[in-house]
């Protein structure tokens, strides 16, 4: 699989931000490029599988994988050392993905309830909750590597500041989700700051791993985690959901959250790879 490095100089070779600006321009052409071509191929691939939702999301991650690893996305930093201590670090980064994602879904729904937003009961787990899982993980692995990878490879190569490839991101999850049928401000605010979230995990995480974590925990939580598998919410004023279904106060209090966690990661900073010990 092709990699971009985070940062060109860590390669032996010039930072992309020395190019001259007819390199950059032509940069940010091709990964516009390839972000619209996968968009629209994602499109086609949902459509000849509209009968099945968990197939239609598994290959949209396949074509996604193969596609955006055309386009210079990574998995994991280039610069990850092999050895002992890599799988534990990598887990780490999956579990802190993880748990930002339900953190942001729990802290809504408890400020939900203690307004009177939202009625909570026990649920009845079932097996059904599995595939629900499975389908978040695979719609996470598409959307991430479309809406995240693809604007962060293309601005290592173009020179451009992560400042810039954050906001970039982050706009293209909500507009994303904005073009859709019964998409609301609310609705695409969260989308946007799930966005944010996922982009300063991409950085902090150096690699997609950590932002499709916190996708797939969001997804699956604020769907079927509340729908009955996990906890049966009712909804009083709004809904906190995935996509579309979210609207009103709690979609509004998920985005600020989402906000907030994405500030405090960006705070902490993206810790710099261990070297191997000489």
């Amino acid at each position: 699989m092709a990699h971009a490095p985070l940062n060109a100089a860590e390669q032996g070779r010039p930072r992309p931000g020395r190019a001259q600006p007819q390199r950059r321009l032509v940069e940010l052409a091709l990964g516009a490029a390839w972000l619209v071509g996968l968009a629209a191929a994602l499109q086609i691939v949902s459509a000849l599988l509209s009968s099945s939702p968990l197939a239609a999301a598994l290959a949209g991650a396949v074509v996604a994988d193969l596609v955006a690893s055309r386009a210079g996305v990574q998995w994991i930093d280039p610069l990850e050392p092999e050895g002992p201590g890599r799988r534990a670090r990598l887990a780490r980064r999956v579990g802190l993905g993880a748990a930002l994602g339900a953190l942001a879904v729990l802290l809504t729904l408890g400020v939900s309830a203690l307004l009177g937003w939202a009625t909570v009961d026990a649920g009845a787990p079932s097996a059904s909750f599995g595939f629900a899982v499975a389908r978040a993980i695979a719609l996470a692995v598409r959307d991430e590597l479309l809406l995240t990878g693809i604007p962060f490879a293309t601005a290592a190569r173009a020179g451009v500041s992560t400042r810039h490839a954050i906001a970039f991101s982050a706009l293209a999850h909500g507009a994303a989700l904005g073009l859709a049928p019964g998409a609301t401000a609310s609705s695409f605010a969260l989308a946007a700051a799930l966005g944010a979230l996922a982009a300063a995990l991409f950085l902090r995480g150096r690699g997609v791993l950590a932002p499709i974590a916190a996708r797939a925990s969001f997804t699956a939580l604020a769907g079927a985690g509340l729908r009955g598998s996990l906890l049966d919410v009712t909804w009083v004023d709004g809904a906190l959901a995935a996509g579309t279904r979210a609207f009103g106060r709690p979609a509004w209090l998920a985005a600020a959250a989402l906000a907030v966690l994405a500030a405090l990661v960006l705070r902490a900073g993206a810790p710099r790879p261990p070297r191997p010990a000489p």
